[in-house]
C-alpha cells in the first residue's frame, strides 16, 4: 500500500517539515546535493522559461478547453487514451515521454537532411530514429543510497542493430539475470542494465516491434511489471496522476511534487534571497505547487509550449498566478533597465539609441503578453507558439553535419590513440616485469603458437582476471578459449570500424628484421635504430582485423610495406613506438620512409616530418 504523507495535504498552502515517515526520504534529497547553487539554477531556469517568445498574439481565456484538474496541459480537444501507469515505477517523481514518429511528417522538416540524420543514427547506435514509435522514462532517487534511479521504455518499430549499439552503449558481453528479465550490463560509472522485454510486441495500429528497458537494475522488474490501469490504493503518487492525464504525442514531462516538495520549497527559498528583491517571491512557487506538467509539440511550422504548475489548492493557485505575473512585469523592467545602460555607455548616435531602445520595448512588450499565465481551477498555465524558422534551421544544420561528422572521427580517432597508448604502456611494463617483450604468442612446448601476444599482456592492462579464466595450453580457438575470448576488453575493441565481432585491428609488427622476432625472444636493447625510430603496434585496415585472441598479425612485406595499412582512421592510422609514443602515420607516407620505421637494426637514417 503507498503511504501517502499528511504534510502533501492539499489544504494547506505553507511550507511543512518532512513527516517522520517521509524522513528518510527528506534526508537523502539533502544528501543528494539539491543545494544552494542548483537551486539558483533552477529559479533561474524558471524565469526563462517564463521569458520565451511566443508570436505575436496573446493567448485568451477561451483558447483553453477546461477538462479538470491537472488534465488541462496534456490534454488536446479529444484525448482518446491516457498515460496511465504502464512502464511507470511507483517510487519515480519524474516522468518524460516522447513520441517523435510524426514530426518526419511535418512541414517544419522538410529542409532538414533528415535521411542522413536517419543513416548516422543507424551507423552511430543501430537504431532508425523513424522506428521509434515512443520512449518513455521515470527518474527517482534510491531512499536507501541517495543515488539517482532512472528507468527508459523505448517502443520500436523495426529491428535495433545489435553489433552497433554494443559498440554505442559499451555493453558488457556477459549477460545476467534480472528476476525473470535477461540483460546485459552498460559499462560506465552510472549502473545501468538493457534489456529486451518484448522481441515481437504488438502496437495498437496492429504493427509490431520491439520493446527495451534501459536504466537502472533496481527497477528493471517493477518498471516491466507496471500495468497501465492504476489502483490508487496500490500506486504511487505519479503514476495516480499519469492516469489522469491525456496521452499525446511530442514531448510531454511531468513531475509530482509531493514526495520532495518540502525540500525543493526550502532549496527555492534560499536560493530566492539570491535574486532582485522583487522576483524573490518566485522561490514560494515550489511550496505552493502539487505537480509541473510541461507539453512541446509541432503545431504546422510552429512550436507550441504549454506548462502548468497545479496549485495545491486554488488558494494555492492563485497565489502562483500573481508572483508569475508580478515576477514577468518585473523581469521585463530589469531587461530594459539593463539595455539601457549598455546603450547610454556605448557609442551610438542618439538617433540609434532611441531605435535600439524602442525595438526593444516593442519585442519585450510582445513577449510579456505571450506568456501572460492563466488560471483554471488549480491549474496556472502559460501557453505559447513560436515560429521559430525551423526551415532555415535545417539548413544549418545541414551545413554543419560534416563538422559534427568531423567532430565524431576526431573522438574515434582519440580513443583509438588512447588504445595504442595502453597498449605500449603494458608492453613496457612486460618488459619491465620479464626483461623482454611478449612473445608473438603463446606457445606450446614444441613453440606451435597457441594464443596471440594480446593475451599475455591481459595482467598489465587491469585484466587479469580474464587472463586467468583462458587454458594457456589450448589454442586459442579450442571450446573453452572461444567462450572466455568472447569478451574482448575494451583497449583492443576496433573503435568506429566495420569488423566481426571480437576481431581488432591493433596487430604487432612481427619478422624477422622488424619489430618482434616471430616466437623467438625481442629485448629493447636489438633496436639499433633506436626505440623512438622503431614501430611495434599499428591499426590495420578493417579487413585485415584478426580474431584478438588468434595468434596472427598482419603480414607486412617491405616491397610493399603500406599494403593492408592507411585506411583505419580518415587519412591515416595509428602507430606505437618502440619508445611508447604513439604517432599518426598519414595514407599519403613515402613507402620507403615508412620501410625505415619497421626495421629494428636497418641503421637507415630517418627523418620524420
Amino acid at each position: 500500500m503507498w503511504d501517502t504523507p499528511q504534510s502533501a495535504s492539499r489544504s494547506s498552502t505553507t511550507r511543512t517539515p518532512c513527516p517522520s515517515n517521509w524522513a528518510i526520504r527528506c534526508r537523502t534529497l539533502k544528501q543528494f546535493g539539491l543545494g544552494r547553487r542548483r537551486s539558483i539554477v533552477i529559479v533561474v531556469a524558471m524565469i526563462v522559461l517564463l521569458t520565451v517568445s511566443g508570436g505575436d498574439n496573446a493567448i485568451a481565456q477561451d483558447q483553453l478547453i477546461p477538462l479538470g484538474g491537472a488534465k488541462d496541459l496534456l490534454a488536446p480537444s479529444e484525448a482518446p487514451s491516457v498515460i496511465g501507469g504502464r512502464y511507470v515505477h511507483d517510487d519515480s517523481i519524474g516522468f518524460l515521454s516522447l513520441s517523435p514518429s510524426h514530426w518526419w511528417d511535418n512541414d517544419m522538416f522538410r529542409l532538414y537532411p533528415t535521411e542522413i540524420l536517419r543513416v548516422q543514427a543507424k551507423e552511430t547506435i543501430g537504431i532508425d530514429p523513424d522506428d521509434i514509435r515512443d520512449v518513455q522514462a521515470t527518474f527517482g532517487l534510491s531512499f536507501e543510497t541517495g543515488q539517482p534511479l532512472f528507468s527508459a521504455v523505448v517502443q520500436l518499430a523495426g529491428k535495433v542493430d545489435g553489433k552497433v549499439l554494443k559498440e554505442a552503449l559499451d555493453l558488457d558481453p556477459r549477460p545476467i539475470k534480472v528476476g525473470e528479465h535477461t540483460a546485459v550490463r552498460v559499462n560506465g560509472s552510472v549502473p545501468m542494465v538493457l534489456s529486451r522485454l518484448e522481441s515481437n510486441a504488438k502496437f495498437g495500429d496492429g504493427e509490431e516491434g520491439e520493446i527495451w528497458y534501459i536504466g537502472s537494475p533496481d527497477w528493471l522488474i517493477e518498471t516491466a511489471a507496471a500495468q497501465a490501469k492504476v489502483d490508487e490504493s496500490e500506486r504511487g503518487p505519479l503514476p495516480i496522476r499519469l492516469a489522469s492525464l491525456p496521452k499525446r504525442d511530442g514531448i510531454s514531462a511531468v513531475v509530482e511534487m509531493k514526495t520532495i516538495r518540502p525540500i525543493v520549497s526550502g532549496f527555492a527559498m534560499n536560493a530566492a534571497t539570491q535574486l532582485p528583491h522583487r522576483l524573490q517571491p518566485l522561490g514560494q512557487i515550489p511550496g505552493l505547487t502539487d505537480a509541473v506538467l510541461l507539453h512541446v509539440d509541432l503545431k504546422g511550422e510552429a512550436v507550441s509550449l504549454d506548462l502548468t504548475l497545479v496549485g495545491i489548492d486554488e488558494s494555492a493557485a492563485e497565489q502562483i498566478e500573481g508572483i508569475l505575473k508580478d515576477s514577468l512585469i518585473e523581469a521585463q523592467t530589469l531587461a530594459m533597465t539593463s539595455i539601457q545602460q549598455n546603450l547610454e555607455q556605448s557609442d551610438m548616435s542618439p538617433a540609434m539609441r532611441e531605435a535600439v531602445q524602442s525595438y526593444a520595448a516593442r519585442i519585450s512588450a510582445m513577449v510579456l503578453q505571450s506568456v501572460q499565465p492563466l488560471r483554471i481551477e488549480r491549474d496556472v498555465t502559460i501557453q505559447t507558439e513560436s515560429e521559430l524558422s525551423v526551415a532555415s534551421t535545417g539548413v544549418l544544420v545541414g551545413l554543419l553535419l560534416p563538422a559534427v561528422q568531423a567532430g565524431r572521427q576526431a573522438a574515434r580517432r582519440m580513443q583509438s590513440s588512447n588504445n595504442v597508448k595502453q597498449i605500449m604502456l603494458a608492453i613496457h611494463n612486460h618488459h619491465a616485469a620479464y626483461n623482454q617483450l611478449p612473445l608473438s604468442a603463446i606457445g606450446d612446448d614444441e613453440g606451435n603458437p597457441l594464443l596471440s601476444w594480446r593475451v599475455k599482456l591481459l595482467p598489465f592492462l587491469d585484466e587479469m582476471e580474464l587472463y586467468q579464466r583462458f587454458h594457456l595450453d589450448e589454442p586459442w580457438d579450442s571450446e573453452h578459449n572461444l567462450q572466455v575470448a568472447q569478451q574482448i576488453p575494451a583497449v583492443y575493441e576496433s573503435i568506429g570500424l566495420q569488423v566481426q565481432p571480437g576481431h581488432t585491428i591493433y596487430q604487432a609488427v612481427v619478422g624477422e628484421d622488424i619489430g618482434m622476432r616471430p616466437m623467438q625472444e625481442t629485448r629493447f636493447r636489438d633496436f639499433l635504430d633506436g626505440l623512438s625510430n622503431s614501430i611495434l603496434v599499428l591499426e590495420a585496415d578493417a579487413d585485415e582485423a584478426v580474431f584478438w585472441t588468434q595468434p596472427k598479425d598482419i603480414t607486412i612485406d617491405l616491397n610493399n610495406p603500406l599494403n593492408g595499412l592507411g585506411h583505419a582512421r580518415t587519412g591515416g592510422f595509428h602507430v606505437g613506438m618502440g619508445d611508447g609514443a604513439v604517432k599518426f602515420i598519414t595514407e599519403n607516407i613515402d613507402p620507403q620512409l615508412f620501410r625505415k620505421l619497421l626495421t629494428r637494426a636497418g641503421k637507415e637514417p630517418v627523418d620524420i616530418p
